[in-house]
């Protein structure tokens, strides 16, 4: 079952916003800490490039966000992998997988079973 946050982060990240640097680009800022101690530069900001919805092996609804993250490596994702649960939670745990090249997939993934 698709949890109300991820329902939320997937109407959010599919709208076309006028004006919107990027989309989830709050939840970015606070995850990455954009020109802060221990963040990263604006610059070198992952940019969402594709979602997709899937069901994990035990049952349980995940939305894949795919970035592209030219100036950043696997480390810089995981060490961040508790903010993205933390920010998307409760009821969401996170993974993160090394994709081809420069991309990146966060997987938020509902802790209920579909």
């Amino acid at each position: 079952m698709c949890s109300p946050v991820l329902k939320q982060v997937r109407a959010i990240v599919i709208r076309y916003r006028y004006g919107d640097r990027q989309h989830l680009d709050e939840a970015l800022k606070r995850i990455f800490q954009f020109g802060l101690g221990g963040g990263i530069p604006r610059r070198n900001a992952p940019i969402l490039q594709n979602i997709r919805e899937e069901v994990s092996e035990d049952g349980k609804y995940c939305l894949v966000l795919v970035f592209e993250a030219k100036a950043l490596q696997l480390s810089d994702f995981e060490k961040r992998q508790a903010k993205f649960t933390s920010f998307f939670g409760p009821g969401i745990s996170s993974e993160i997988v090394k994709g081809e090249k420069d991309l990146y997939e966060v997987r938020l993934i509902s802790n209920t079973t579909l």
